[in-house]
């Protein structure tokens, strides 16, 4: 019997018991797709990654599997993984930032860590220039989110964006619409199959935090997420495009407040509106628990 050590951090919070978990196995290396699969499914967080050596001159090979799938790319075990990494001491470390190059499916990607007297304390992930895709038929849109057509914010399309991963950004006239949210089954499977997954959204009417999402993503696994840095770049970038983030500016949204693990992810795209070049989200890491996994033969 293998026995494999894993480690569990709380992403994009400042405080244990909060934000997204995320399980990291540091040595998975020799598992297979099916022993990968069927650990994150026994570990039942939003994602579990799994730390291989690298093989294209990134620092580690990375996998990442929802309880029911497996991703080639997701935000917050970016984040969190890195900060593993640099942790366990397993890339050289700089001060105060530490850029680690994860090797995902979607390629390289960097992630730069915060670093305090050896420790990590925050990551950013840097996701792709952004893909904008036609805008998705609003009365589809309501409909899969069992909303009416009202809730939906008058000025801005729900439109499909791609960072890394593809989601239909829905901003929504108020928190207390998005509150309401409740995906119909019988109609997201053809809706993500035309459009991508939902990420309705509304403004909190505050500094910070400045926009409240949600997200829900039964197909994988995930009843609701408590953080999706994967769709909070596309988010970014759907913002800086309507003209409502600036270059550069830093903007906090906020997740998970529905399920009572409040997540917030730190936002930011660089270029213009029309020709952006980096998309970032970032945020805390928390180590929480460290462990044991027994692996049959």
């Amino acid at each position: 019997m293998r026995t494999l050590p894993f480690y569990q951090v709380d992403v994009f919070t400042d405080r244990p018991f909060a934000g997204n978990p995320l399980a990291v196995f540091p040595d998975a290396e020799g598992l297979t797709a099916v022993q990968m699969q069927a650990i994150a499914s026994e570990m039942n967080l939003s994602e579990t990654t799994f730390v291989l050596p690298a093989e294209a001159g990134g620092d580690a090979k990375v996998r990442i599997f929802t309880p029911a799938l497996e991703l080639p790319f997701a935000g917050h075990p970016s984040v969190g993984t890195a900060c593993e990494l640099v942790r366990l001491g397993m890339v050289a470390v700089t001060e105060p930032v530490t850029r680690v190059i994860l090797e995902l499916g979607v390629g390289p990607t960097t992630v730069e860590v915060t670093v305090r007297d050896g420790v990590p304390l925050a990551a950013t992930v840097h996701q792709r220039p952004p893909v904008f895709h036609p805008p998705a038929p609003r009365d589809s849109v309501a409909a899969v989110l069992g909303l009416d057509l009202e809730d939906l914010h008058p000025e801005f399309d729900p439109v499909p964006v791609d960072t890394g991963l593809c989601y239909t950004i829905i901003p929504l006239v108020s928190r207390r619409s998005l509150a309401r949210v409740s995906i119909d089954l019988d109609l997201a499977g053809d809706f993500e199959r035309r459009h991508a997954e939902v990420y309705p959204c509304a403004f909190t009417g505050q500094d910070e935090p400045w926009v409240e999402a949600r997200g829900l993503f039964p197909f994988a696994g995930i009843t609701e997420d408590p953080a999706t840095g994967s769709a909070a770049g596309p988010l970014a970038a759907y913002m800086a495009r309507e003209g409502v983030l600036a270059p550069d500016e830093a903007r906090v949204v906020l997740q998970g407040q529905q399920i009572g693990r409040p997540s917030f992810l730190t936002v930011a795209v660089s270029g213009t509106p029309t020709a952006i070049t980096d998309v970032r989200v970032g945020g805390s890491v928390q180590p929480v628990l460290r462990g044991e996994l027994s692996l049959p033969d």
